[in-house]
């Protein structure tokens, strides 16, 4: 039987930098108006809407399969966004979730997204740009609340009218 006291997750570096993150400080709360301007932010934000003069494009090599056009075409496309720079477009409710990301580069405290899904340079920077969309939209999803429907909080308020009811008092023996 393979023991888990040999896996050290010192060495995947995603999981240490999220420890360190989740360890080092408090969590931040935000008010409910901050959600409320995320959520909007959001519903407006599409791929077009990322800033292009605030990501560096770069083109090497590719790998994989392609024969001779692999070995001389540069079109693997690297974009970098340097997140002080960019996380002034982006509500703040979403700044951890980002830089807990695997694209977030320590280091240079920048985010590093690679696209290399296809044989031409544009097509590999439009895939750059959606993963950079999708990143933003999961950290959206994982860090900002659903709005509370009416019909939800009238449902709360319901249930605390009766304060003295006791679910534990109807055991059985």
């Amino acid at each position: 039987m393979l023991g888990l006291r040999n896996l050290s997750l010192g060495r995947i570096p995603h999981y240490t930098n999220f420890l360190h993150r989740c360890l080092s400080s408090p969590a931040k709360t935000y008010d409910d108006e901050a959600h409320r301007e995320a959520r909007t932010w959001l519903a407006r934000f599409n791929v077009n809407a990322i800033p292009k003069n605030l990501c560096e494009v770069t083109f090497s090599r590719s790998s994989g399969p392609g024969g001779q056009n692999v070995n001389k075409v540069n079109s693997k496309a690297t974009m970098r966004i340097h997140t002080k720079d960019f996380m002034h477009s982006v509500p703040e409710i979403l700044h951890p979730e980002i830089e807990a990301s695997r694209y977030y580069a320590e280091n240079s405290k920048s985010l590093v997204i690679q696209g290399d899904g296809s044989r031409d340079r544009t097509n590999n920077v439009q895939e750059c740009y959606k993963k950079l969309h999708a990143l933003i939209i999961a950290a959206g999803r994982s860090s900002v609340r659903g709005e509370t429907s009416q019909a939800q909080v009238e449902k709360v308020k319901n249930l605390s009218v009766f304060p003295d009811c006791n679910l534990h008092s109807n055991k059985l023996g």
